[in-house]
C-alpha cells in the first residue's frame, strides 16, 4: 500500500491584509508553527519516505517541521504551488465581490487569464502520481496550498475540478490534511486528517 498525506500549510502571518496567492513574504505564524508541530507529532511514527512542498515560504516552513523527525531534506515541486491568480495581492472583500469560490467561472477571471481549475488539477495529479510512482509502498507527505488539495481530494471522491469541487466538502482548514490509501486494483481511500482532537483549531 502507498500512503499520500495531502497537507495545507499552516497558518501564516499576513505583512499586509491581502490574499497573498503566490506572492512572496508570508511565513508561518506561532500558530502556524504550533499546528504543524502538532501533525508532525500524530506522523512521527509512520515510515514516511519523503516530503514535497510548493516552493511557497508558508509551505516549505510547514514541510521543514514534518520532515525533521524523520531526518529528511524536503523536495521542492513547483507543480504544488499556489493557484496562478488576477486576485492575487487583492483584499478578501474584493475576492468576496468577484465570486468567491465561483471566481474560477466568471468573464473577469477569464479575461485575466487566471489558471482554470483544470489546469491547477491536472499539475497537482501529475505530481501526486509521479511521488506515488517513485515511493510505491511507502509513505509520503505533500504539502500544498487549499485549492490544490481540495481538487486531488474532490478527485479521489469522484468529483471533477470544478467549482463544485471547493464547496461539496468542508473546505480544508489551514494545518489539516487527507490521507490517501493506494492498493491494487482498488479505488483509493481518503480520510480526512482534522479531527476535534487536532489543532486546526488551535
Amino acid at each position: 500500500m502507498t500512503t499520500l498525506y495531502l497537507i495545507r500549510h499552516g497558518h501564516y502571518s499576513s505583512p499586509s491584509p491581502v490574499v497573498p496567492y503566490r506572492l512572496p513574504g508570508f511565513h508561518l505564524s506561532e500558530k502556524g508553527i504550533a499546528q504543524t508541530t502538532l501533525l508532525a507529532a500524530m506522523l512521527e511514527h509512520d515510515p514516511i519516505a519523503a516530503v514535497f512542498t510548493s516552493p511557497m515560504e508558508r509551505t516549505r516552513e510547514t514541510a521543514d517541521i514534518l520532515a525533521k523527525s524523520h531526518s529528511l531534506t524536503p523536495i521542492v515541486d513547483e507543480r504544488l504551488t499556489e493557484v496562478r491568480s488576477p486576485a492575487q495581492g487583492k483584499e478578501k472583500e474584493f475576492i468576496d465581490a468577484m465570486g468567491g469560490w465561483s471566481m474560477y467561472d466568471t468573464p473577469w477571471y477569464k479575461t485575466a487569464r487566471g489558471e482554470t481549475l483544470h489546469e491547477v488539477f491536472s499539475r497537482v495529479q501529475a505530481a501526486v502520481e509521479e511521488a506515488c510512482h517513485t515511493y510505491e509502498d511507502a509513505s509520503i507527505i505533500m504539502v500544498s496550498h487549499g485549492d490544490p488539495v481540495m481538487l486531488m481530494a474532490a478527485h479521489y471522491m469522484g468529483i471533477p475540478p470544478t467549482p463544485a469541487a471547493l464547496v461539496v466538502l468542508p473546505y480544508l482548514p489551514m494545518g489539516g490534511g487527507y490521507r490517501v490509501e493506494f492498493t491494487l486494483h482498488a479505488e483509493p481511500k481518503i480520510y480526512p486528517l482534522s479531527s476535534k482532537s487536532y489543532c486546526t483549531t488551535l
